[in-house]
């Protein structure tokens, strides 16, 4: 559409010329060798460029479940999709082999302690040696330290819900063998106000100019007809190593049922710091090439310069250009423009 714009603007200069032709010659005649030209003041606008991007559905708090050892799966106790509560016990290892383990380093403990007593007590009574002593209290902390580390694998032989939410995937089955470590469950906070979120990439040109809170709009291949409001939560400050672009994260501000996990949006960004344009007249327009375009402006009545814009849009008797080279002050040249060069001495129409 951009493209289709500008090959447009040649095509409107032309149309300008002639304008521009007709208004000279039927203009009065000047005393000088002034320019008669007509002028308006630039008008500021702010523009709300919108900053489109894709991304999929998520939960803004999700994480995986998995047992700290080994073991043979005995109960899955929820299934995905299930809503779960804080502390609820979602699974559990069979505990016959970690029991034995934990009986163990038990009896293994219990005859540490008896054996640094005796050995305590032979060196109090001169029949023992210190070495003795110090080595079975040795044998007595290590004793301690393993029963201490198979007490806690056995607590971690269960699987409890860190917080409330819902099962987003389940990854085994009843029965299974797993290692440490293996993905069993992944929930997240999915079901709750708040929670649903879509992960966006931007390029380095659009995301200097989003900031926290900027609201959004999203629209979902499964509705697409609903409009959902969003706004953005988190930017990150590194452009990922393999696509370049920067992960903003948005929110949306309602919880919907119908939307699940997966589910791939089309955002659109409204950065609340889009710099301000100027909207002039078509007729300023001399000459236009690609998205650029040739006007004349005046700064003290005098004299006119000529300038180079950036043409970012343009309706039917107006366009819209950056303001990078033009300043505030400025008065653009709207009719007369066409038989101008820089440092010209204008006379103003009325």
């Amino acid at each position: 559409m951009k493209k289709a714009n500008y090959i447009k603007i040649a095509g409107l200069a032309l149309l300008v010329w002639g304008c521009k032709k007709e208004y000279v010659s039927s203009d009065i005649q000047l005393t000088s060798n002034l320019k008669p030209v007509r002028v308006v003041s630039l008008q500021e606008i702010q523009t709300t460029n919108p900053i489109t991007a894709s991304g999929v559905l998520a939960s803004k708090e999700e994480t995986v479940l998995s047992f700290k050892v080994d073991g043979v799966i005995q109960n899955l106790n929820v299934n995905e999709g299930e809503q779960v509560h804080t502390n609820q016990k979602l699974a559990n290892l069979n505990l016959s082999e970690i029991n034995a383990q934990v009986e163990s380093a038990k009896y293994a403990y219990e005859k540490s302690i008896r054996d640094f007593e005796r050995a305590n007590n032979l060196y109090k009574d001169t029949v023992g040696t210190l070495e003795q002593v110090q080595n079975t209290k040795t044998v007595k902390e290590i004793s301690k330290s393993n029963l201490a580390t198979a007490q806690f694998n056995r607590q971690f032989s269960i699987i409890n819900s860190p917080f409330k939410g819902s099962v987003l995937k389940k990854y085994v089955e009843e029965g299974e063998i797993v290692s440490a470590g293996q993905p069993v469950y992944k929930i997240g906070t999915t079901g709750f106000t708040g929670a649903q979120i879509l992960q966006v990439g931007i390029a380095d040109k659009d995301v200097i100019k989003i900031n926290i809170k900027d609201s959004a709009s999203i629209v979902f291949d499964a509705l697409p007809n609903k409009k959902i409001p969003a706004y953005v939560t988190e930017i990150s400050s590194t452009a990922h190593p393999s696509t370049g672009l920067y992960n903003v994260e948005l929110t949306l501000k309602k919880y919907h049922n119908n939307l699940k996990n997966g589910f791939v949006g089309k955002a659109q960004l409204y950065p609340s710091s889009d710099s301000k344009k100027y909207r002039i007249p078509i007729d300023a327009l001399v000459e236009g090439k690609g998205e650029m375009g040739r006007i004349f402006i005046t700064i003290n009545n005098k004299t006119v310069e000529e300038k180079q814009v950036e043409v970012l849009n343009f309706g039917s008797d107006f366009m819209i250009v950056d303001t990078l080279n033009l300043a505030k002050t400025s008065s653009v040249v709207i009719e007369g423009a066409a038989y101008l060069k820089s440092n010209d001495s204008i006379q103003i129409l009325k």
